[in-house]
């Protein structure tokens, strides 16, 4: 059974509630510190159950990040990026 927090993300066709189960056995690694907060509650927010905290690396680029005029929305921005691309990798989906 879907925890009902999560129910409305299992009906995405993407995701449905193998992807569910799928992202809530995921054990995912946050590194660095720029947007690792936002990225860990994403992460979590999304179902994932275990997350492997890594400070002091450095995470992967943030390709949009001269999108962002100010620093804190870039961390956040950087943040949300990273915790879509780790759960898609979760999934089985292509990045663009």
């Amino acid at each position: 059974m879907i925890d009902p927090t999560l129910s409305r993300q299992a009906l995405l066709p993407e995701v449905g509630a193998s992807g569910q189960a799928r992202i809530q056995s995921a054990t995912l690694e946050v590194v660095g510190s720029d947007g690792a907060i936002i990225e860990a509650e994403y992460l979590h927010r999304a179902g994932v159950e275990r997350l492997a905290l890594t400070p002091g690396r450095e995470p992967e680029p943030f390709v949009h990040e001269s999108f962002f005029r100010f620093a804190a929305s870039r961390r956040v921005g950087a943040g949300a990026w990273r915790a879509l691309s780790k759960l898609r990798r979760a999934l089985g989906l292509e990045l663009p």
